[in-house]
């Protein structure tokens, strides 16, 4: 647990959240330690690059939900804002 009570302040100490810190503080540095022993370092290309995907209209799901209405002929469901169209 060296590695990451280098940050564990005084505080964590004598408050009422201490034994919840000293173990978030355990558990960090046991996901470390699993990392490093599977060769996983910050130098390594995963931890310095992702693929993330996003879009504006995916943020608009109430707004289209508002927007969907029942065909009634037809019984589906149809986007009337078309903003989803995209996604």
């Amino acid at each position: 647990m060296q590695r990451v009570t280098q940050w564990n302040l005084d505080f964590a100490e004598h408050s009422e959240q201490g034994d919840r810190y000293q173990e978030l503080v355990h558990r960090v540095d046991e996901a470390l330690g699993f990392m490093a022993a599977a060769g996983l370092t910050v130098e390594h290309p995963i931890m310095t690059t992702t693929d993330f995907w996003t879009s504006h209209e995916c943020l608009l799901l109430p707004y289209e939900q508002a927007l969907t209405r029942l065909d009634s002929t037809s019984g589906q469901y149809y986007d009337c804002s078309a903003h989803m169209l995209w996604c």
